[in-house]
């Protein structure tokens, strides 16, 4: 039975199961998908409109949540008091990312998805994002969840599951006969 945080979400209603990401899932798109025309701060505050339990964690009245939001941009090194009132397609890509990782964040959901979220830096700039990422999983104690090609990231993470050996490749042994 395939549970996530110890509840089966194949039993779940569509409407249920969008709750429960949106309670419990912060997810880091491999394309970020920011709002462009939006600033970083409310970009990472858009969580927080669909679920009222990470905005109550978060500190539930609207300036409380915008410290809140200011203090990962910082955390994540985007400095809000100018990065954070710029338009999100102002920014670079690494602070996109860095932006991208404090709206998975914010509400400190259990788990932490992650799509190939390092692709598009260079070693140094990766060496310096995971490491925030890892201190921000680490404060809040979240699971992180990350794809990635990258196979000199690994010896970051407790467990490595490759796709092949999750994957159903039947329809490739097929193939080749």
């Amino acid at each position: 039975i395939p549970q996530i945080l110890g509840e089966n979400i194949e039993r779940m209603s569509n409407s249920k199961r969008d709750r429960f990401r949106a309670d419990h899932m912060g997810i880091i798109f491999q394309q970020f998908n920011l709002v462009p025309y939006l600033s970083a701060i409310d970009n990472v505050l858009l969580p927080l409109y669909f679920s009222p339990t990470r905005r109550q964690v978060s500190g539930g009245t609207q300036s409380k949540i915008i410290i809140e939001a200011k203090r990962l941009l910082d955390t994540l090194g985007i400095d809000s008091k100018t990065l954070g009132f710029q338009k999100a397609a102002t920014l670079s890509i690494g602070q996109q990312q860095r932006v991208a990782a404090a709206r998975a964040f914010i509400g400190s959901p259990e788990l932490i998805i992650a799509d190939e979220p390092t692709s598009s830096l260079d070693e140094e700039t990766q060496t310096d994002f995971l490491e925030q990422l890892f201190k921000q999983k680490n404060a809040t104690g979240a699971s992180l969840l990350m794809v990635s090609h990258n196979r000199h990231i690994t010896t970051r993470f407790d467990r490595i599951i490759e796709i092949e050996k999750i994957c159903d490749t039947s329809v490739k042994k097929e193939k080749t006969k």
